[in-house]
């Protein structure tokens, strides 16, 4: 079995991938970034926390022909993973840092940014 970390990390990398975009352009027409970075926040967490339902059904009991089917692919791939992957200690921890890291970046560049735009028109 993959570790949590990387299920958790492949469903924030999918998430980012569909709302980074709208976050990106927003950015580039000097568009009010909040709402857009909260809702790349909520999006990647929530499908982090959605790859890694057959893992927390697992730890509720449930029995591993359950979890390990292939109809648990519909969970981004999730026994796909385990087969290609097996363990993975390292590896989640290192691509969930990388994701969070990510984003904690993007989130200072942006109000970096946006703090010299203001004292650029003297909104400071």
């Amino acid at each position: 079995m993959a570790h949590s970390t990387l299920h958790f990390s492949v469903g924030m990398a999918v998430g980012s991938l569909f709302t980074v975009p709208p976050l990106l352009t927003a950015w580039l027409r000097k568009a009010p970034l909040a709402s857009q970075f909260s809702r790349w926040f909520i999006a990647s967490y929530a499908v982090g926390v959605y790859a890694t339902i057959p893992g927390i059904l697992r730890r509720l009991g449930a029995p591993d022909s359950l979890c390990d089917g292939w109809w648990m692919n519909v969970f981004l791939f999730y026994p796909w993973i385990n087969e290609v992957k097996p363990g993975a200690e390292t590896m989640g921890p290192l691509v969930l840092g990388a994701c969070l890291g990510g984003q904690y970046l993007l989130l200072l560049c942006a109000l970096t940014w946006r703090l010299s735009q203001n004292r650029r028109e003297g909104l400071d």
